[in-house]
């Protein structure tokens, strides 16, 4: 009865957890909100056959690691088995006549299935807690608190099965339960059986001279249809061996009921967390890979509704920032917002709560703007996200809590403010991306106002009423003082980096590495302007 109730009152809170995630979802979606027509444009076109594929067979995973496919699949099939066959074993027992829990493949089975969970757990904690985590983000360590208590869910398993073999009292009970046996009808012989071929402890031993055969056929009329010998179960007997001294005592007190509550109680206790955890991946997943993928031409067709199973279902694997492209720009900048699997936690924190960290905040945009959009992190992703659709959800996101990129910020900044704070000077160092050129006169000083570099540029032939400097203008606001200037010029914002002006320069100047140097120093400046706007908002 009181188990019952204890499994009523989680599975009212796993409901419940599950309402109010759901909920979110238009909650979140919000954020992003274009007008009424929003919820017809952010339906999800589906992709059965691989959502399914994904889901059961973990197919994302086997592309990107097959070794940590075969672990996945082993902790993921052991605890498959161990809640069907085991948990259920009410629902199991009616649905096959010769099932027993007691029997000797299930015992097996039960004990290489908590293996294979209980050995993924501790490989996945040990490399979770090894991981190295960027410093601009604070960010919790997923997953690491459910793989505790999957492990003491295992753990207690053994524990319970182990001193169950052990236990007299629980000996007692079951020959009570299923037997008309007395100590002068025949329980010591049955007692005495149990003590030699199944590992029993008991306090008295007198009763070891007393016949084997008898005892043996008892065994068979009365507990071999339930109960073969345990050594099948070989965790839970090899620790059986190991307690049995102290396990005797501890027994007599009942401790397998204490084991019984414990174990029981940790898996109500995971099964109402599932909603508010990161076990809830376990349902988000097949939602996210169930989605077909985002094309350019259909991220161009429409407004794009923030994905809320594509934030939960992330399961913090790391894979996608092995593969990104624009990597290397985090190694250059130090900002980890570049990082796809740090821009998903950022972007579920901000969908949730807003705009917390203005810092974060600004990181992440300039993160998501360095983004290629090449798709390589959502191929790879083996929860089946739509990566790409993420980010540009994730513009529309920040663009809506008052985070523009950098290039709107540029030209929204009134001239005289963007213009208000002089840029430190830089000196040349040749392991970092910004060169210090702007600073030094002489390498632009030489520049004659000839216009070849000019009059080559791609971006001054395609749009000559949009730009409104040419390259040889902007050399010619460095050597009359005006950096600070230069850096809100279109032209700096918009070159190609082909280097034609560079190449064909007759003095020499290095055009293209300015113009790029400009660039990342005007980054910088819309960055610290966005980061005081949404702090003194948010004061």
């Amino acid at each position: 009865m009181i188990f019952r109730i204890l499994l009523g009152s989680a599975l009212i809170i796993f409901l419940a957890g599950l309402v109010y995630r759901f909920r979110s979802i238009p909650g979140a979606g919000r954020f992003v909100e274009k007008g009424r027509a929003f919820q017809e444009k952010a339906k999800f076109d589906l992709d059965v056959r691989g959502g399914l594929l994904n889901t059961v067979f973990q197919t994302k995973l086997f592309k990107a690691a097959k070794l940590r496919w075969l672990v996945h699949f082993l902790v993921v099939s052991g605890f498959v088995y161990l809640l069907v066959v085991h948990a259920l074993d009410d629902v199991t027992s009616g649905l096959f006549y010769w099932y027993q829990p007691g029997i000797a493949p299930f015992r097996f089975l039960r004990n290489l299935a908590g293996v294979f969970v209980g050995l993924g757990c501790i490989l996945f904690l040990l490399r979770r807690m090894n991981r190295f985590r960027p410093g601009n983000f604070h960010i919790n360590r997923p997953g690491i608190s459910a793989s505790l208590l999957i492990l003491a869910l295992v753990g207690s398993g053994f524990l319970l099965e182990s001193f169950q073999i052990i236990s007299e009292p629980r000996f007692d009970e079951m020959v009570a339960d299923y037997s008309e046996l007395d100590e002068e009808n025949g329980l010591m012989d049955l007692k005495g059986f149990w003590v030699q071929e199944y590992h029993l402890v008991v306090k008295d031993t007198t009763f070891k001279a007393r016949v084997f055969e008898s005892g043996s056929d008892l065994n068979q009329e009365y507990c071999m249809d339930c109960h073969d010998r345990p050594d099948s179960a070989f965790v839970s007997t090899s620790l059986a061996g190991f307690v049995r001294e102290g396990g005797n005592r501890l027994a007599r007190f009942r401790v397998d009921k204490f084991l019984y509550w414990l174990h029981a109680g940790i898996a109500l206790v995971l099964l109402a967390l599932v909603p508010f955890t990161r076990m809830f991946h376990l349902i988000a997943i097949p939602v996210a890979s169930s989605r077909k993928r985002v094309t350019p031409q259909s991220l161009e067709q429409g407004g794009e509704g923030l994905d809320f199973f594509s934030l939960t279902a992330c399961t913090d694997c790391r894979f996608c920032s092995q593969v990104c492209n624009v990597y290397p720009n985090y190694q250059i900048t130090g900002n980890a917002g570049i990082l796809p699997h740090v821009k998903i936690e950022a972007i579920r924190t901000m969908a949730e709560k807003g705009i917390g960290d203005a810092g974060t905040a600004v990181l992440l945009r300039s993160g998501n703007d360095d983004c290629a959009r090449c798709g390589r992190c959502g191929d790879i992703c083996p929860a089946g996200i739509d990566l790409v659709r993420l980010w540009e959800s994730a513009d529309s996101l920040m663009e809506h809590l008052g985070c523009p990129d950098n290039y709107t910020q540029v030209f929204d900044t009134p001239l005289d403010q963007w213009t208000g704070i002089t840029f430190p000077s830089q000196e040349p160092d040749t392991n970092t991306f910004c060169f210090g050129l702007a600073d030094q006169v002489e390498a632009f000083e030489n520049c004659v106002q000839c216009t070849i570099c000019t009059n080559a540029c791609p971006v001054v032939a395609y749009d000559p009423d949009g730009t409104d400097l040419g390259p040889h203008q902007v050399m010619n606001l460095l050597r009359l003082g005006k950096k600070e200037m230069a850096t809100a010029s279109p032209m700096v914002w918009n070159c190609l980096t082909c280097y034609a002006c560079q190449e064909l320069c007759p003095q020499g100047i290095r055009i293209t590495d300015i113009l790029l140097e400009l660039r990342v120093q005007g980054q910088k400046r819309a960055e610290q302007i966005k980061l005081t706007r949404l702090t003194s908002q948010g004061g």
